[in-house]
This record gives structure tokens, sequence and C-alpha cells, in this order.
């Protein structure tokens, strides 16, 4: 018995497309939604019209500079591409920052976004601990972080009736002998304690209308975007400029959750450094 398969046509000029270079596949099929690129690689438009396969940080400063255009079709008929794309704009510390401006200036778009992470954290525990980490890390994000505690009312009451957790900070420091080197401010969750104003930090920068209008695109796009806020939540580089940027909104959503809220101490109880930079003396244990 013979089998006979039949293949489209398609596949043989599919498949000798990705052995041409994007010039010779444009004067091939003269259209732009046939056209490939290696694996990893871009697919975008320049400025004259000619097509070009490049890495996504290189895609984006053409955009940026105006030397190449953001096509949605493209991306929509190349999932690898896109996500490759979406990736790319995660961990761009700039293209990020406009992203974080642009929900601060809209409250819907901030309200929308805040509900997915929240969403997608309380199914998925790891994505809190990935949120938490540079946020209990860095000296200065903990003092931004601490402040923000202590301004979310349920989160203050939550730690003051928290046992373990006014026992912990009470403690002498870990790894330090009894005594040494410990805090000798007064207790930062006493309530006669005064809140202490903290600034916010973030990089200050311009983003160009073609940034903005492909930022913007990614937006409408309920798939591409998200995918976005997805690899949002798992992005170390994301969740550093997401923490100086828009902490306090973040960190409000999830302490108003009460299992998230108390989710989040126990995890802070477990951080080493953090615990340590808020222990100090007790004065009932002083003889």
């Amino acid at each position: 018995m013979i089998l006979t398969i039949a293949i489209s046509p398609s596949f043989f000029e599919n498949s000798f497309a990705q052995q041409m270079s994007p010039h010779q596949q444009w004067k091939k099929f003269a259209d732009v939604d046939m056209l490939t690129c290696k694996s990893g690689y871009l697919l975008i438009q320049k400025s004259n019209g000619n097509p070009a396969c490049v890495m996504p940080s290189t895609y984006l400063k053409l955009v940026d500079r105006g030397y190449g255009f953001y096509n949605q079709s493209i991306m929509d008929k190349n999932p690898e591409m896109m996500n490759n794309f979406l990736n790319s704009m995660v961990s761009n510390e700039n293209l990020m920052f406009h992203w974080h401006e642009m929900m601060q200036n809209d409250p819907i778009i901030m309200m929308e976004t805040i509900d997915d992470w929240v969403l997608q954290i309380k199914n998925n525990p790891e994505l809190l601990k990935n949120m938490l980490s540079p946020m209990t890390s860095d000296p200065e994000l903990r003092k931004k972080m601490i402040h923000t505690m202590k301004s979310h009312p349920q989160m203050e009451i939550h730690l003051k009736s928290h046992l373990a957790w006014m026992d912990s900070i009470h403690q002498p420091m870990m790894g330090f002998g009894i005594g040494q080197g410990m805090h000798q401010s007064e207790c930062t969750w006493c309530s006669h304690n005064e809140h202490n104003s903290m600034n916010s930090h973030g990089i200050m920068t311009s983003g160009s209308n073609k940034i903005m209008d492909m930022i913007h695109h990614v937006w409408i796009n309920s798939e591409m975007n998200k995918d976005l806020h997805s690899m949002m939540l798992e992005d170390p580089s994301h969740m550093v400029i997401m923490s100086n940027q828009i902490m306090e909104p973040i960190l409000y959503a999830v302490m108003d959750d009460e299992d998230l809220r108390g989710q989040m101490i126990e995890l802070m109880l477990q951080h080493e450094d953090f615990m340590n930079s808020i222990r100090h003396e007790n004065p009932a244990r002083e003889h």
C-alpha cells in the first residue's frame, strides 16, 4: 500500500523563505505578512519601506528613533516574535517607565492593570515573592515599603496584632550577638511613632511619540496586554522598576486583600535583611 500525504505549496514557500534574507523574501513575495526571520529576531519595516530582521533591543531603538515602524499585523501572525517583543519591552527600563507613567495618568488603566496583577498573584503565590523581593532587599525601597505599609490602616492593625511579627521586631538582629548592631530608634510599629514622609524615586526621561504610539497599540490589544502583565510579574528587572515608580498602588491592592496581606507578612518574617532593618531593643526587656 502506498500512502500519499498532501503538502500545501505554502509549506515549501515558507521553508524556502526561511533560507533567504528579508530583502530576498521581499522581492519574491512583496507581502510583509509572508516574511520570516530567524528565531530570536523581530521583523521590522524600516522608514524606507524595506524589511529587516533585527534583535529585540534594536527593534525598540529603531521605533524610538523613527527609523522603523511597529506593525501589529506582523506580531499577530508570529507568536514567537510577539513573545520576544513583549519580553524586550518588560526588560527595558525606559519603556517600562513610560508604561507606568501612562498608568499613573489614567486611573482606569491603573485599576485594570493592578486588578489583573492581584488576580495573578492570588492564583500563583510565587509571584508575591517575586514582587516583594526588590522591595525587601534594597535599603531605599525598604524604607519606602515600610512607609507604605504604615500608611495602610488594615495592614498596620494586622501587624500590631500579629504576635510573631511584634515578637520578631523586638529580637536581636539575626547574625549578630545580643545587643550588637540593634536599632536605637523608636519602634516602627508603635502607635506613638510618627510617619516619615518618603519621596518616590524614578528615572525621568522623555519618550518619543513613536514609542508612546507603540505602547498604546500594545495596551489596546487585550491578548498582548494580558501576556505582558504576566511577564511583568515574572521579570525581576520590571519588579525593580515597578517598586521605584508605583510601589504604593500595587502594595495597597495587595494589602487590601486579607489573604494576600497575611501571606505578605509571613514572607517578610522570613526575610532576614528586611527584619533586621526594623529590629530594635525592646524597652520592656531592659534591666
